[in-house]
């Protein structure tokens, strides 16, 4: 990884991949029953979340102009963000059904 798009595509995975890790230890908190431990690990999902969006909204801006650079890693780093972003929230939703029920 030499290149500014692939520094760029690499920000994107790496920040996507610690958001659904994240999400993951958040359902295996909640389903432990700890509520406040799966809480803060999701508000730390989404904190990696907006960092994995801030690469990509650098990433997209500097596309804008060098299509002929777009590669593999933007598609790859792109379906990594998008997959994260659907565990974390649907995690969220579990968390707050669980949180309910047990109300």
């Amino acid at each position: 990884m030499d290149t500014k798009l692939d520094m760029m595509s690499f920000s994107i995975l790496r920040n996507a991949r610690k958001a659904k890790n994240l999400a993951y230890k958040a359902l295996k908190q909640m389903k432990a029953g700890n509520l406040d431990e799966a809480k803060e690990l999701i508000t730390q999902s989404d904190e990696a979340t907006n960092m994995a969006q801030a690469a990509e909204n650098d990433l997209l801006d500097f596309v804008q102009g060098n299509e002929d650079q777009v590669e593999t890693w933007l598609e790859h780093s792109q379906d990594h963000l998008m997959s994260s972003m659907l565990a974390t929230e649907t995690i969220k939703e579990m968390i707050e059904m669980y949180e309910a029920a047990r109300a």
